[in-house]
């Protein structure tokens, strides 16, 4: 996963869960173990956030 626009670190949630931090231009591949609705959120230095829905199926 990647974050276009923003500024600084970004902090990753699932579901409210903590997931992972990045840099700037830095970018992740998170694990999701199992179907179902998940939220993903973000954070970044400036206090901008972003979120989205989405479904996992097998």
């Amino acid at each position: 996963l990647s974050a276009l626009g923003g500024s600084g670190r970004r902090w990753w949630f699932i579901d409210g869960a903590p997931l992972a931090d990045t840099d700037t231009r830095q970018d992740f591949t998170p694990t999701l173990n199992k179907p179902g609705r998940y939220q993903l959120s973000v954070l970044d230095e400036s206090g901008q956030t972003a979120r989205v829905e989405f479904s996992v199926v097998e």
